[in-house]
């Protein structure tokens, strides 16, 4: 078959793609009666992509592939040569017995391609190249977070594995005092203490890390696309400061989309786990979808919210009478992610009732 073959025109055709990091299994069908009319494969090249889609002249193409490491950029590139590019959540993507025990890629694709005719009710929303690089900033900055805290543990462990005992006086284990003795060498051996000088020069790297990723966030939030937002929040919502607010932006970007309040919840992972049968009802743990640096930090504003809005405290003791302190600050982590939501997309001021 020549490659400049036409493979079908003037039709609607469903186009299901296995991606992994070299290129995508293909298989298209005829949404009118679902024969498969094409199986392949491609690389993530352009020049291939717009060479494969000559093939299907005044075709409208719904193309989709499940959500993976390798992003979004081939969605991107299928919308921009007119290709309606959707991206499944696997959670998504139905599961059958025979797909268990038989799975390929050819199998796969061919399922991503059936969804056209019955879509689940949400697709991945797709970020843009600015949108994605921006939100990069906090996930690289949270990354180092856990890095400089893991880095602390090593310190910790290797100070107990060599019985290096730390001044009773240096109450915080993680303080400028404390770093202050780490440097003057207290182990009794030259070999410990080169390595206790490595860990301390890895924390000291990992700090100015995070420092240049604050400042460029910092940067961020003064920008036109940020400012008005980012300054309402800030300024209004009592608890909430710039990381927060920024990362509460660049995460949930475009927040018109969602048409309510539940809908970013679930969007976030603060919305329970639900197993319920006719006059039994259990709620379980969150969902824990969504970026979870949101989550933490959503969760320590709360505190700060509870102390200082007299109507958020009061709601809080409310659910801490029915339940733990922990279980109830989640709920008004939830509460406050709906009241910044409200905020950003009403570009109104705050007030509580929007997480009532």
């Amino acid at each position: 078959m020549s490659k400049r073959q036409i493979l079908a025109q003037g039709i609607s055709v469903a186009m299901g793609l296995d991606v992994d990091y070299q290129g995508s299994a293909i298989v298209v069908l005829d949404i009118r009666d679902g024969q498969k009319l094409y199986e392949g494969r491609l690389p993530h090249d352009e020049t291939a992509w717009r060479h494969f889609l000559m093939r299907w002249p005044q075709c409208q193409v719904w193309a989709c592939y499940e959500a993976s490491g390798v992003g979004f950029h081939l969605c991107r590139l299928l919308r921009s040569l007119g290709v309606d590019g959707r991206v499944v959540p696997v959670s998504k993507i139905p599961k059958t017995p025979e797909s268990r025990q038989q799975k390929t890629d050819r199998r796969d694709a061919l399922s991503l391609a059936q969804l056209y005719f019955h879509a689940p009710r949400t697709f991945v929303r797709v970020p843009t190249e600015m949108e994605e690089a921006h939100r990069q900033l906090f996930r690289t900055r949270d990354q180092m977070m856990k890095d400089k805290v893991r880095t602390l543990q090593r310190l910790k462990a290797f100070l107990v594995y060599h019985h290096v005992e730390k001044p009773v006086s240096l109450k915080r284990a993680a303080g400028a005092a404390y770093l202050t003795w780490l440097r003057r060498r207290p182990c009794s051996q030259d070999e410990l203490n080169d390595c206790l000088q490595i860990y301390l020069d890895e924390l000291d790297q990992l700090t100015t890390l995070i420092q240049t990723l604050n400042e460029k966030i910092q940067a961020l939030s003064q920008t036109k696309r940020y400012r008005p937002a980012c300054q309402r929040l800030t300024e209004q919502v009592p608890g909430v400061g710039p990381l927060t607010a920024m990362t509460f932006l660049c995460e949930v970007f475009r927040p018109e989309e969602f048409p309510t309040a539940e809908a970013l919840a679930c969007h976030l992972g603060l919305t329970p786990c639900e197993y319920s049968s006719g006059k039994r009802h259990r709620y379980g743990h969150l969902t824990h979808w969504g970026p979870p640096h949101l989550r933490k930090l959503l969760v320590e504003a709360a505190w700060a919210w509870v102390r200082w809005d007299p109507q958020a405290r009061q709601r809080y003791q409310s659910i801490r009478a029915g339940a733990k302190p922990k279980i109830a600050i989640v709920a008004m982590a939830r509460r406050l992610a709906i009241v910044l939501w409200a905020m950003t997309v009403k570009e109104q001021d705050y007030h509580y009732r929007w997480a009532a």
